[in-house]
């Protein structure tokens, strides 16, 4: 289980290196953009995958073994988290008492997208790795390097990672319903 001194030393190294990677996206050397695109991925799939199976680890195996299970299943909900909700919110910040509910209801979409996202990084290096569920450090790992190479390539890439991170947000709204519905 990783330290809260390596995950707070890693989240101050995601914040130096993302700097470099946003102000490398007007660079004209394409090596140059996908290695700053690689490394800033590559930190940030890192830290959210090892903090979900330090943190969680039976929330890791569960949502994971939801997601061999019943992927489809995942993708749709993700895809009504993920798409469906946030228009449906911001047609409710029209008015006063819609607002209300839609900044509460954003902050709630964005947690769940950093730990779809998190449960989507272990989910890929679960998959690569054969590990059935076993999830681990190194699985998380492997998940993230993965990721970050694929999220490096300009369309395909970013669709794919896209995809992706729309199966872990689906597990975890699919969670949250039923634990919230009883």
């Amino acid at each position: 289980m990783p330290s809260l001194r390596t995950l707070a030393v890693s989240g101050f190294l995601a914040l130096a290196v993302f700097p470099a990677g946003v102000s490398a996206q007007g660079t004209s050397d394409p090596a140059l953009e996908f290695g700053l695109q690689f490394l800033v991925s590559l930190t940030i799939y890192a830290i959210l995958g090892v903090a979900l199976v330090g943190i969680g680890p039976q929330y890791a195996r569960e949502t994971v073994t939801e997601l061999h299970e019943e992927p489809i299943r995942a993708l749709l909900w993700g895809l009504l988290a993920g798409v469906v909700v946030p228009i449906v919110l911001v047609l409710f910040a029209i008015t006063i008492i819609g607002l209300i509910v839609t900044i509460p209801g954003l902050i709630v979409l964005f947690c769940v997208g950093v730990v779809g996202l998190a449960v989507a990084v272990v989910w890929v290096g679960d998959l690569l790795t054969g590990g059935h569920g076993a999830v681990g450090a190194g699985t998380a790992l492997v998940g993230a390097l993965v990721l970050a190479i694929l999220s490096a390539i300009p369309v395909l890439g970013e669709l794919v990672t896209t995809i992706v991170g729309y199966l872990g947000i689906g597990v975890v709204t699919r969670r949250l319903y039923r634990s919230w519905s009883g």
